[in-house]
């Protein structure tokens, strides 16, 4: 009987020890931060640990930068009814925007449209984002939103407080950073896009981490990656292969991952100089 025990015992310290060695080795690497500055006065941060990730941060929102953060929607086909969340609304590519000379940068929203890219046939899909007033799809009752209100510091929204909500949102996935505190309500490590912001609203984060199929970074990780760049809350956008961001430096467009082809969106999330 004793041995039995011990036998026991020992299988579970072995099995125990397993687990922590294997969650040890799959903690992403320590990043060797390289931070560049933008002549528009925004900050390219990239880490170069695995997996990769790059971000821009822009310190002084509507004063010193004069910048701001908003959310952009295809023109819709047929006009969206704002209770069924009903119309035609088409995707498009985060490098279409840099026509304007004002776009600073562009980050992947939420994939949520009444009106899926591969299939290109009218759905009514659940997912709340609102652009210029129109509410182009309806709360899901699952995931939180990035509340974008004029002239004040991004809002993380509830799926209930959405159901209220009448300014500018760009459909997230999850609250992932909330007062300081990250959050992680899914622990598998993937590709991601994510937006922070300093408790006052004063300094914007757009994130991507690459790492596809588990190569990336949990919720919990990127919620505590923003941390570190100065956000005291934060949200994840989409993911996987769809993660992308793209930005001015220099003069010239850059995008991150740099696969050659992206996953067009129906909504995307602008970082806006309206001074350029």
């Amino acid at each position: 009987m004793i041995q039995t025990v011990k036998k026991i015992s020992g299988i579970l310290f072995v099995t125990c020890l397993s687990l922590l060695l294997g969650d040890c080795a799959g903690t992403p690497e320590k990043s060797y931060i390289d931070i560049s500055k933008d002549s528009f006065g925004i900050d390219i941060i990239r880490g170069d640990g695995r997996p990769k990730w790059t971000a821009v941060r822009l310190k002084g929102r509507d004063g010193d930068g004069s910048a701001f953060l908003t959310v952009s929607s295809p023109i819709p086909v047929v006009s969206t009814d704002s209770e069924s969340g009903d119309g035609e609304v088409f995707s498009r590519h985060p490098g279409d925007y840099f026509d304007n000379p004002e776009i600073m940068a562009v980050l992947t929203a939420s994939p949520y449209s009444p009106v899926r890219y591969r299939s290109g046939l009218p759905q009514n899909i659940s997912g709340f984002y609102r652009v210029a007033g129109e509410t182009y799809s309806v709360p899901d009752g699952l995931h939180d939103a990035l509340g974008l209100p004029a002239g004040e510091p991004p809002e993380l929204l509830t799926p209930e407080e959405q159901l209220y909500w009448t300014e500018d949102a760009a459909g997230g996935f999850y609250t992932i950073l909330r007062d300081g505190i990250p959050l992680n309500p899914v622990p598998v490590r993937d590709a991601l896009s994510a937006v922070g912001w300093s408790e006052d609203g004063s300094t914007l984060i757009l994130l991507v981490i690459n790492g596809q199929d588990g190569k990336g970074y949990s919720y919990g990780e990127a919620g505590n990656l923003l941390a570190s760049l100065g956000a005291s809350d934060g949200i994840a956008m989409d993911g996987g292969y769809s993660a992308r961001l793209s930005w001015k430096e220099n003069g010239e467009i850059h995008n991150f991952p740099g696969r050659l082809f992206y996953r067009a969106l129906p909504n995307h999330i602008l970082l806006i100089n309206p001074g350029l």
